[in-house]
């Protein structure tokens, strides 16, 4: 079952620290716009979606996984009180002096008082001296990490030391990366490479091509509108470690999702549609890959005749046609949906200023009719809204939301008045202009078909 988050988040997962827990599965209650990405793993990265901003995420907290945890590595080399200290210069060594610089504690920073200039003075001083006691550290760990790839880049017998270098070569470089280091930036993607030429099949090259991804997302998540170019690389990189890890499955495979979604919630579509179809013919046999089936369809619905039907909320049936010679605004939501409620304003100016030539069809993926009610009266919302009697076919397992692979709430589909539809990805905010184009676009070719009629 795939996962959904909301569309305030960029979805992806992979690592631990990423967790978001706002999913859900089959059963439970959409909330906020969600995204269907994830797998069966605990662990899940955020999507991005349009308009979304991780700035000020801490550094620890995208840090690339490593073989081990860093205690886990400290007990490895420290296994009873009388091991004898390791030769300086040795890998061991320059392993147990990075475990040193990495528990260093660095100074508590207290807040400053607001409205106090000086003050705000002193803490952006104070925080520009830890900013570059990091740096000094993620440096030193570098040296050092350096030294001891090549003291046991040769010996099979080192492997383990060899990979825990590479761990923490990586996660400094990332560091100093996500600072804005372009020299750690290339850094990562020429570790990538050399990894992967030398030892295609080491913990070290998987965790680098990881670590360039995770850059990516990183990235993506601060900057996605502004700088969509790293939407793009977060769907290359992930393509590329599915495609050279294939054994990865329980990262490469929500990775994936996660950057599909990014992409096609971001009007990237080439890089999402590439994603997806890399599911389909990598983990073929996944429940994944069975509903990408279902987004595919989506995908392709612009262009084509919208066939939809279902319940109404008031005990009558809803079809397509009824509505044939107005465009349609279908919207899949959830009273719980807090994106939903923020466009609903706008949603509601627009079916008003417009309601000579479009209405809106609301598909409800609630689980219970009373709190439709509820959401309803208070609103003043009188769409007509599809929704099923039987509990098994409500929130994710609406069978429109199946069908057509919803990932995300609200989601907005924009269909002219020949019932064919413009556009599956838009927002309340953006509307407006697409709509005026297509009922002029109508009106335009009635009026010449009434000419050559005459």
């Amino acid at each position: 079952m795939l996962r959904r988050i909301s569309q305030n988040v960029l979805v992806i997962g992979i690592l631990p620290l990423f967790t978001l827990g706002c999913g859900g599965n089959s059963t439970a209650t959409p909330t906020a716009q969600t995204t269907s990405s994830g797998n069966s793993s605990s662990d899940s990265l955020p999507v991005i979606t349009p308009g979304s901003s991780g700035g000020g995420l801490p550094v620890a907290s995208i840090a690339a996984p490593g073989p081990k945890d860093d205690d886990e590595d400290e007990e490895s080399l420290d296994a009873t009180p009388d091991t004898p200290e390791p030769e300086k210069g040795t890998p061991e060594w320059a392993v147990r002096e990075i475990l040193t610089i990495r528990l260093m504690p660095y100074p508590v920073i207290e807040p400053a008082a607001s409205g106090d200039a000086a003050a705000q003075e002193k803490l952006q001083q104070k925080l520009e001296e830890q900013k570059k006691l990091r740096t000094e550290r993620n440096q030193q760990i570098i040296t050092l990490a350096t030294g001891a790839l090549a003291a046991t880049a040769k010996d099979p017998a080192q492997e383990r030391l060899f990979t825990v270098a590479a761990h923490h070569l990586l996660e400094s470089h990332l560091q100093l990366a996500l600072q804005g280091d372009a020299d750690s930036t290339a850094a990562l993607y020429d570790i990538a490479t050399v990894f992967y030429e030398r030892r295609p099949e080491s913990d070290a090259a998987a965790e680098a091509q990881m670590t360039v991804a995770s850059l990516a997302h990183s990235n993506a998540l601060r900057s996605a509108t502004a700088e969509p170019k790293w939407l793009v690389e977060l769907s290359r990189q992930s393509q590329l470690y599915a495609t050279r890890f294939p054994k990865e499955t329980a990262k490469s495979l929500p990775l994936l999702l996660a950057a599909a979604t990014s992409c096609e919630l971001n009007q990237q579509p080439e890089e999402a549609l590439a994603c997806y179809r890399l599911i389909e013919q990598k983990f073929p046999n996944t429940p994944e890959a069975q509903q990408i089936a279902n987004i595919l369809r989506r995908i392709d619905l612009p262009g084509k005749s919208l066939e939809l039907a279902g319940p109404a909320l008031d005990g009558n049936f809803i079809t397509m046609d009824e509505y044939r010679g107005k465009a349609v605004l279908v919207v899949f939501w959830s009273t719980a949906s807090k994106p939903f409620r923020d466009q609903l304003p706008q949603l509601t100016e627009l079916a008003k200023k417009y309601e000579k030539y479009c209405t809106v069809v609301g598909v409800n993926l609630d689980l219970e009719e009373s709190a439709i009610d509820r959401f309803l009266e208070e609103t003043g919302v009188a769409w007509p809204q599809i929704f099923h009697s039987e509990r098994a076919k409500r929130g994710w397992s609406h069978p429109l939301a199946t069908h057509y692979g919803i990932n995300t709430i609200p989601t907005i589909w924009l269909v002219d008045p020949q019932g064919v539809v413009v556009s599956t990805n838009i927002e309340a905010a953006t509307l407006e202009p697409v709509l005026r184009e297509t009922l002029l676009k109508h009106m335009r070719a009635a009026k010449a078909q009434e000419s050559n009629n005459n």
